[in-house]
């Protein structure tokens, strides 16, 4: 995507720009506490608490319009109360966002980028429960709209 001026309102302005840098795994765990009672079939059914967070941060050494998002998941499944497996990833991008209007940078760092993060940290969490011996955990699709606007009430 080339950054190029032009006319708007009467005034030079610069496009908006959204590049993709990198993206990558910064943290994972998995803990199979009980292994390898945890493994057998249970009659009831597991309970599964998501927990979601998003940190960003300007990475001014890298250059003014860049940044990094965290996209931080963290999944309990428990049986009866005890803890089957835990689950809890960092999954990173570097973000080029320029000319973006102030009143939409902090929309686009926790909104967009997580979007954009967000499947290949789920195929991540994904595999590692089946490596673990148990059915893929599945996360469904997050709401970071709605994140988002909890965490401004807050």
């Amino acid at each position: 995507m080339k950054n190029t001026d032009e006319k708007i309102n009467g005034k030079d302005e610069k496009n908006f720009q959204f590049i993709i840098n990198a993206q990558y795994l910064k943290d994972l765990s998995f803990e199979n506490p009980k292994a390898p009672h945890s493994l057998k079939s249970f009659n009831e059914k597991p309970e599964i608490k998501i927990d979601v967070d998003i940190k960003t941060k300007p990475l001014k050494d890298h250059g003014e319009d860049i940044h990094e998002v965290d996209l931080m998941i963290k999944g309990i499944t428990s049986v009866k109360g005890e803890n089957m497996f835990i689950v809890e990833a960092i999954y990173s991008g570097i973000f080029t966002i320029s000319n973006a209007p102030k009143d939409m940078l902090e929309k686009i760092l926790l909104i967009e980028c997580p979007k954009f993060l967000f499947p290949f940290l789920r195929a991540i969490i994904a595999s590692s429960t089946r490596d673990g011996g148990f059915p893929p955990l599945m996360i469904t699709p997050i709401d970071f709209v709605g994140l988002f606007e909890s965490k401004q009430k807050q």
